[in-house]
This record gives structure tokens, sequence and C-alpha cells, in this order.
């Protein structure tokens, strides 16, 4: 095997040198001639075949003539990765795009309110908020049926309806009230004639208060309240006067409504209440 350049003495290296340019020369020259041979323009590069000819010489001598380093004071180099194969027929592969060339994820065109967009929604939640406001509106339905249902409503003569009352029936204002038990209460007429149907009821405690022919006033038999035949409060525990009946006229009959009653005025209020001294 040829020595190197670091194991030569000073003689033996310039002697190699001059041997190494000497072929170097050589190997020129031989191109030269190639180039001039095949016709090849200066600033082409030769054929392939003639430029494989005359390769090893020129490695050779370049490389024999570069010195060699020392080895230990060369810093270890890791050894380079090998480069990528070709991948299928012999395309290279495609490379993944850097992080940075990626796109990047669409933001959320709104922020979550609680309920769901039209875009979220999915048959299933749909369905459940179709079912639910049916259910709303049937339970609204039958509620309100169920208290048109069960609201009282009263046939006319029967406690809570309508009385009807002829004219020619309802006693003077002089004359003693004229009672109606169906109905619960008392058909009198006021001192300006107009009609009065009064409740058969107490204010007090709930009692039937009765007429009193000899003292012409109407008493209660529980506490000893006392009213006029008008129904206003004279004396006695009850808070108020007596309650009465909403009464209207049509043509010449009284139309007694006791499904809707008034209640009496105070007691304080009455002008019949006497003021003990």
């Amino acid at each position: 095997m040829a020595e190197t350049m670091s194991e030569l003495s000073g003689d033996a290296r310039e002697q190699r040198i001059a041997e190494l340019k000497a072929k170097m020369q050589a190997a020129a020259a031989r191109a030269k001639a190639n180039q001039e041979a095949t016709g090849s323009p200066a600033g082409e590069s030769v054929s392939e075949p003639a430029a494989a000819a005359e390769p090893a010489p020129v490695a050779e001598a370049v490389a024999e003539s570069a010195p060699a380093a020392d080895a230990s004071a060369r810093p270890a180099v890791a050894p380079a990765k090998p480069a990528p194969r070709p991948a299928g027929n012999g395309a290279t592969a495609p490379r993944p795009a850097p992080a940075a060339a990626r796109p990047a994820p669409k933001a959320a065109e709104k922020a979550d309110s609680g309920a769901p967009t039209v875009s979220e929604m999915n048959r299933r939640e749909f369905m459940i908020y179709a079912w639910g406001a049916a259910l709303g509106l049937l339970t609204l339905e039958v509620g309100v049926l169920s208290y048109l249902f069960m609201y009282p409503r009263f046939r006319a003569g029967e406690f809570g309806g309508q009385f009807f009352v002829p004219e020619s029936t309802v006693p003077a204002s002089d004359s003693p009230p004229d009672g109606n038990p169906v109905g619960k209460f008392w058909m009198v007429s006021n001192e300006e004639g107009e009609p009065k149907a009064l409740y058969m009821v107490c204010t007090h405690l709930g009692c039937l208060y009765k007429w009193e022919p000899s003292a012409f006033r109407f008493e209660c038999p529980c506490h000893g309240s006392k009213f006029t035949k008008d129904g206003y409060f004279i004396e006695g525990p009850a808070p108020r006067s007596l309650d009465y009946f909403e009464v209207s006229v049509e043509g010449e009959t009284i139309i007694v409504d006791t499904g809707r009653r008034i209640t009496g005025d105070p007691a304080t209020e009455s002008p019949a209440r006497i003021i003990e001294a």
C-alpha cells in the first residue's frame, strides 16, 4: 500500500508532490486532447465516456496531494443522517408542511350562550323542545277547560242564579218585606221606592235574622243585632249593615242576581245607628 504524505520525509514528500503534479498535468493534457478530438467547444463538459475514462488519475492526485491532518486534532463529528430514499416509482415522498404553514383551526363564531344554536341543534334536541312546547300548551288547555267545567253555573230560580220577581209583588216602602227562602233574600222597597233584595244572613256570625212586625225592623235572635227595613245597622255586635244582591229592572220584572252579593256599609256609617250617650 502506498505511504501517505504525512509518513514521508522531506525529500521524499517533495518528490512525491512533483510526481503528482506531473500526473495532474498529463491528465489535463489528455482531457484537452479528448475535447479537441470530439469537437466539444470550450466551456462544455466532456461526454460521459470520455470524462469517465480519465477521472481516476486526477482524483488520485488530488486525494494524495491533500496533507493528512492529525486525526486526534479533529473534533468528532456526528455522522450525517442518510437522505430519505425515493418513494414508489422514484418520486420524492412529500414532506409534511411545517407547523407555521398549516391552517389554523377555525375559531368559534359565537361564544357558548347555554342554549344550542340552529346549527348545533340536532334532531333529538329539536324533538325534545317540540314535545315540551306541545305538553305545556296541552296543560294550559286542560287547565282552562277544567276551570270552565268546575265553575259553578246556577240556573234561574235557584240560589246563586237569577230570580225574576214581578214588579207588582214588590212591597211598598211602608209595607212589611216579602221573604224568598229559596233565593235567601228579603224583597223590600227603600224610602225612594226603589226595590232592594236583602241577604237573609246576619253580618255578625251568619245567623238568620227575622222580621219583627211589632218593632217594624229586622232582629237577629242569636246576638241581638238590629237593622231597619232597608237593611241599615241600628245596634248590636254586627260590624256593618245587611248585605244585598244586585237588582235590575226589565220592563215590569225585577231581576235579582243572587250570584252577585254587595257588601253592606260599615256600622259606623249607617244613618240609622243609635249612638249611646
